[in-house]
Parts: structure tokens; C-alpha cells; sequence
């Protein structure tokens, strides 16, 4: 089965495993929380193909979202670094009994490693609701789209989600982008409000807000997984 890379807007690069065997309509299926199978008809063209992904992300994320979520920290050993707001920040084993943030280095209770990562996601995920939150609020604010409500998620497929009703919530790992990153996918989120596609109108929205899509995009795709190397 033909296999190819796929990267989503948002910079989250998928797996594709596909088959030219449907009949007729398209037929979805999830493969793992980063991999989805398409089962196409023999005469969809490569063209239609890439034209019907970029309308369905929405889909695709959703389909992602319905595989159990493989472990992907669990290691063996303490990273030497993690990212912390776009920089390589260090792990310092130190005789305290509570996380310390540095300007280079984070100092973590002399534990075993799995004890550390249950500090360390409590810890990054209230720095997160201090870095992410706010900035999503004053991006709210400029904009004029008032989001229902806002939180964080702790989502393995995507960096946010926008609904109506229930608001936006960010992905809390992004407490380790840069802000150029975070600013993006806030200013992302907030676009889908008006629009809830990936229409040109919604890129010509994002673009309006923000000069970073593109680098943002970038940095997303090249150090995306590791920001969740605590799981």
C-alpha cells in the first residue's frame, strides 16, 4: 500500500496510507494517532486527492482523534533539554522538593524520571495557562472575535480547536514554542470563528493578523514532536 507524508495547516505532518480499490465515495479510516488509510477510487486524481485533503483537515483531525494515542515520552532516560517558550532549555536534577525555572535550565526534585515528567507536565501546564492564555485573549481582543470561552487541551493530534460553542482551547505544549508559534496558532484559531474552513478567505485572514504563518508553519513541522516528549 502507497504511503506518503501529508502536512496539515496547522504544521502537523500525518501519514497516508493509500488504496485505489472504493467503488465510489472515499472511505476514511484511522491508522494511529498520526496516520490515516484513504481509500479512494482507481480513477481520483493525484490533484483531486491533495484538493480533497485540504478541504477535509477538520475531518482528518477527527479521524486522529479516534486512535489511541501511542506513548510517545516514556523514556528511558531524562532528556538533557526540553523547549521552553522556542528555547532549549536544560534539565538539572537539584536537592529541592519543587520545580525552579532559570533562565537556561529547569532545576527538577532529584526523583526518578517517570515521577519527574508527572511534575514537569503539572508544572508546564500552569506556565502554559500564564503564556498561552493571556496572549490568546489580547489576539481576541485586536481582532474583535470574542471566542465563547476559552482552555487549554491536552490533545496528541492538534495545537488548537475553535467551536462556537464551546470556544478555542490550546494545545498546552506549546508552552515550549517561540512566541512567533503561539501567536500564530491563536491568531489561527481565532480566524476559524468567521470561518470555519481553510478557505482562502480564512488565510487571507490569518495573513492580515499575522506576518509569521509561514515560519510558524516551519518551526511546527521541524520540532512539533518534540514538545511532546512528556507525553
Amino acid at each position: 500500500m502507497p504511503r506518503f507524508a501529508h502536512t496539515l495547516s496547522d504544521g502537523l505532518e500525518i501519514a497516508i496510507d493509500l488504496k485505489r480499490s472504493a467503488k465510489k465515495n472515499l472511505i476514511l479510516r484511522p491508522i494511529d494517532s498520526r496516520c490515516v488509510s484513504i481509500n479512494v477510487p482507481p480513477f481520483l486524481s493525484a490533484a483531486r486527492l491533495q484538493k480533497w485533503l485540504s478541504e477535509n483537515e477538520a475531518l482528518l483531525h477527527r479521524t486522529l482523534a479516534k486512535t489511541p494515542v501511542r506513548p510517545t515520552s516514556d523514556l528511558a532516560e531524562k532528556p538533557e533539554w526540553i523547549w521552553y517558550h522556542g528555547f532549549q532549555t536544560a534539565l538539572t536534577d537539584a536537592p529541592q522538593t519543587a520545580i525552579t525555572l532559570r533562565p537556561s535550565e529547569i532545576l527538577v526534585p532529584q526523583k526518578s524520571w517517570p515521577q519527574q515528567q508527572t511534575h514537569l507536565r503539572r508544572f508546564l501546564h500552569e506556565r502554559a495557562a500564564e503564556y498561552l492564555l493571556p496572549r490568546l485573549a489580547r489576539h481576541a481582543e485586536a481582532m474583535d472575535m470574542p471566542p465563547a470561552a476559552t482552555a487549554l487541551s491536552n490533545a496528541k493530534t492538534f495545537w488548537g480547536v475553535c467551536r462556537h460553542r464551546t470556544g478555542i482551547r490550546l494545545n498546552w505544549r506549546l508552552v515550549g514554542a517561540p512566541e512567533f508559534v503561539a501567536d500564530y496558532v491563536c491568531v489561527h484559531e481565532l480566524c476559524h470563528l468567521p470561518h470555519p474552513d481553510h478557505s482562502t478567505k480564512f488565510w487571507a485572514l490569518v495573513n492580515r493578523h499575522t506576518p509569521h504563518t509561514e515560519a510558524a508553519k516551519v518551526w511546527l513541522k521541524a520540532h512539533g514532536r518534540e514538545l511532546f516528549v512528556l507525553g
